[in-house]
């Protein structure tokens, strides 16, 4: 997370500039081999496109520490137990601290990394949701995790 008054990171710059072309998009996925650099450019984004619409920003990557560092509140869940055990996306999407229209979703108290989380079909359902009311759905993810291609 960048200090108030500081410049935002480099990566997190990146996402700004390239949150445009993201426009007429509901759902996308931003994975890196460095999970830092996902998570930086998945906020970049999410600020800027939450000037026009809400964004959920999904931790696929595990405890991210840049999206673990904007959370508010202190329940433990996230996508994983939605995706395991049927936990509302309502009860695990939390406002971003310091981010108006920006939502969070932690990892979760299961480990995300296995295709129980990243190959479920349940993606379809939510994409297709944020597409039905024009938010942008934001998964940061590990391209080597399992279940991810």
């Amino acid at each position: 997370m960048t200090a108030p008054g500081l410049p935002p990171e480099p990566w997190e710059l990146e996402g700004r500039r390239l949150a445009p072309l993201l426009d007429n998009v509901y759902a996308v996925v931003i994975a890196a081999s460095d999970p830092r650099v996902a998570a930086q450019v998945a906020l970049g984004v999410a600020r800027m496109q939450s000037a026009r619409r809400r964004v959920a920003i999904a931790d696929l990557i595990g405890e991210s520490p840049a999206i673990e560092s904007l959370l508010t509140g202190d329940d433990p869940h996230g996508i994983a137990d939605s995706f395991l055990y049927g936990v509302s996306l309502n009860k695990i999407a939390r406002p971003m601290l310091g981010g108006d229209n920006i939502f969070l979703m932690p990892s979760g108290t299961e480990p995300v990394d296995h295709e129980g989380v990243y190959a479920n079909d349940r993606w379809r359902r939510l994409a297709a949701g944020f597409h039905q009311v024009g938010a942008l759905l934001v998964v940061v993810a590990r391209p080597t995790a399992g279940g991810f291609g």
